[in-house]
């Protein structure tokens, strides 16, 4: 696999499986994730959380009761807890027994097959930046650094990790309500791309970002109605829940 920026150099369209093929299998899993591959999506979009005990594990909520069968909160749990819940049957009794996931499984997973897009949430807690080090060094271990985006809501933890490793590609996700152009933001956190809901997407922002070299990705574009309009506004990422589905669409436009 090439490095991701000399991947966004090219007229390429990036797919990313939101949270792996999340339409299909538990979100934030491994089975969502191989799913993605096996679609053929060329980046996997995890979240991550930060267990009692300082690991890094891969899992969007705050609370575990949405899509365990745990409750309380990520952070008050070790990784044994972590790893004793079931993260699949609520999608499907198929899943049963589906684990969370630590980022060196979904690493170990993916293995250049893909790139990997990390959104890094709200882990403000007394070992922020040592667990912001540990994540980096994680992508450092598995010669990820440069084919992993960092993407967050919370624009500091980008600033730190370019003001630490300025080649780790990063990514705004807009903050809504938050008017500032892709440009604006960029100027104060260095940021390499903008990562924008389809709902708020509009001509100003993608003609900011095309005029100051910033790649745009839209979320979630799940259906072909979609999918037209994220291309119309020239999104280089596609961010779905739906992977195969997408790419199916994507060949129907003879843009794969």
């Amino acid at each position: 696999m090439i490095a991701l920026k000399e991947f966004a150099k090219t007229d390429k369209i990036l797919i990313v499986a939101h949270r792996g093929s999340s339409g299909t299998a538990p979100e934030n899993t491994l089975s969502a994730f191989k799913q993605a591959l096996e679609a053929g999506a060329n980046m996997i979009e995890a979240d991550i959380q930060v267990t009692s005990d300082n690991e890094i594990v891969v899992f969007h909520d705050k609370g575990l009761s949405r899509t365990t069968d745990g409750s309380g909160f990520t952070k008050n749990q070790s990784l044994s807890e972590i790893k004793s819940l079931d993260a699949g049957s609520w999608f499907d009794e198929k899943f049963s027994g589906e684990r969370i996931p630590l980022l060196s499984e979904v690493l170990e997973l993916i293995n250049n097959k893909a790139y990997l897009n990390l959104e890094i949430k709200n882990i403000n807690n007394e070992h922020y930046l040592d667990n912001l080090n540990k994540i980096l060094s994680i992508l450092f271990d598995f010669g990820y650094q440069d084919k992993a985006l960092i993407s967050s809501f919370y624009y500091n933890s980008l600033k730190y990790i370019k003001s630490q490793f300025p080649e780790i590609p990063t990514a705004a996700i807009k903050i809504p309500k938050d008017n500032r152009l892709p440009s604006e933001i960029a100027n104060e956190i260095a940021c390499d791309a903008f990562v924008c809901s389809i709902t708020e997407i509009n001509d100003e922002i993608v003609q900011d970002a095309l005029n100051n070299n910033i790649y745009v990705g839209i979320y979630s574009i799940d259906k072909r109605d979609d999918l037209i309009t994220a291309l119309n506004f020239k999104a280089k990422a596609i961010v779905t829940n739906y992977p195969a589905k997408i790419i199916e669409e994507l060949k129907s436009l003879s843009l794969i």
